[in-house]
């Protein structure tokens, strides 16, 4: 069996619409901000360069014998650059490349032109990446080439440091904007669930319109719609209820007037070769009667046939007492013990379709007990669940058998042997009122190790 796909919520929705794009500008957000600081971090490093060579230009002298000196070594020493992991070379040289001081292999910055007189350029320099700056100047009287190199290993800490710090300003702030926008969506989907709680909570009985007054400006054409459904299902059941009221009256009617001429009937043709026939054809009428009573019955039982005003308060006993004194002469006809075990109990529900359920409980007892047996009707509470059972020691339901006694017209084994002239819907009756009160039906064995219990668990009281 194919599984069933579980629907996303709008909210959900709306989370994962927002969380794509909030990505997208966090990512474009970092990338902005990282080429917009490299630039000042490089020239600030580059101005740093640029002030070393500057130092060296200062410590260049000519000698007495007309050279020119520097006053570094060919490496200098730590002080010169703070960070010990850095690395620091420079070279002064003439315009053709003869060195003067420093290292030699030390490349030269191509001539930019510049007006400050400074060129830089990237260099891999013994293996390892280099910022090189070199200054032309004739300060000293010649011309000049002054290279100074460094690793990149501060600025490149710089770098990463500000890139960091920009990312968690930036994912705080996207996070803030997230939450803001899931307080605003959750603020914003309250009138959707105000109306999910209402649809949700409204009994299966209930068509009254639902109101339209907070409904957001999106939803209102749902809401009207649903109340458009809810007045046409109610015009549906007013409908149905006055037909079975006229189906009813038309029904009963004449079949208690032909009840009556079959008795007058059976009066006057007693002793004839007619009484048997026309005995036949009074059994006839009244399992006819009794059928149309019974689908009268359960169509008016269906949940759509009842409003919430219809449910009131039910005395359980007080119901039990009455469905007993009408039963009580057709049980003592059949030999049968009929009585009641009842605890004081209420429940909401339609007091003429309990009053049927119990009568057909007890109809089905009587049927399916043999004289000299019992019949017990007990009401109560149990696990803070009011409970009303009827409990015969019959020949009882085999368990195969409990759930298809439910269907409509079906008649169990037992019907047949015993020659019953049921119509297999009494219990048919019974399940569907059961769920018209919102409590269930269960089929057991009989308390005394034989026969039937019905018993109908009606919902938690609180």
């Amino acid at each position: 069996m194919a599984l069933r796909k579980r629907p996303t919520s709008v909210h959900k929705r709306l989370l994962s619409y927002l969380l794509a794009p909030l990505f997208v500008l966090l990512v474009a957000g970092v990338a902005v901000d990282h080429h917009v600081i490299v630039s000042p971090i490089h020239s600030a490093f580059d101005h740093s360069l640029s002030r070393s060579a500057l130092a060296i230009v200062a410590r260049i002298h000519a000698r007495p014998d007309g050279q020119l000196d520097v006053g570094l070594p060919s490496h200098p020493p730590p002080p010169l650059r703070a960070m010990p992991d850095e690395q620091f070379f420079y070279r002064v040289s003439l315009p053709d490349g003869t060195t003067i001081a420093g290292s030699p292999e030390l490349p030269i910055a191509p001539d930019s032109q510049s007006p400050d007189g400074f060129s830089y350029t990237n260099i891999t320099f013994r293996d390892q990446p280099f910022r090189l700056a070199s200054y032309r100047t004739s300060e000293t009287g010649d011309p000049l080439v002054v290279t100074v190199a460094e690793t990149p290993a501060r600025r490149d800490r710089a770098v990463h440091r500000l890139d960091v710090a920009f990312l968690i300003n930036d994912t705080v702030q996207m996070a803030a904007v997230l939450i803001i926008a899931l307080v605003g969506i959750r603020i914003a989907l309250r009138p959707l669930q105000r109306l999910s709680r209402q649809i949700a909570g409204r009994p299966a009985v209930a068509l009254n319109q639902l109101p339209t007054e907070d409904a957001p400006a999106e939803v209102l054409p749902l809401v009207e719609s649903l109340n458009s459904l809810l007045g046409r299902v109610r015009d549906s059941v007013l409908s149905q209820q006055h037909f079975l009221a006229n189906a009813a009256h038309q029904l009963r009617t004449p079949l208690t007037g032909l009840k009556a001429q079959l008795e007058v009937l059976t009066r006057e043709t007693a002793g004839t070769p007619l009484q048997e026939r026309i005995t036949l054809l009074q059994g006839g009428v009244d399992r006819l009667a009794h059928t149309a009573n019974q689908l009268l019955t359960l169509a008016r039982a269906e949940p759509s046939a009842h409003r919430a005003s219809h449910f009131t308060a039910v005395d359980l006993p007080h119901l039990i007492g009455e469905v007993i004194d009408s039963s009580l002469d057709r049980a003592i006809a059949h030999g049968i013990d009929l009585g009641a075990d009842s605890e004081p109990v209420q429940v909401t529900g339609v007091y003429w379709l309990l009053h049927e359920v119990l009568n057909n409980l007890i109809d089905n007892a009587i049927r399916h007990t043999p004289a000299g047996g019992n019949i017990t009707i007990r009401c109560g509470m149990e696990n803070h669940r009011p409970f009303l059972e009827v409990d015969d020691s019959g020949v009882g339901i085999p368990p195969e058998e409990r759930e298809k006694v439910r269907e409509r017209f079906y008649r169990s084994a037992r019907s047949t042997a015993n020659g019953s002239d049921g119509c297999g819907l009494g219990l048919a009756i019974v399940d569907e009122v059961a769920r018209v009160h919102g409590a269930s039906l269960s089929i057991l064995e009989g308390s005394s190790g034989r026969g039937a219990r019905m018993r109908i668990d009606f919902p938690l009281v609180r």
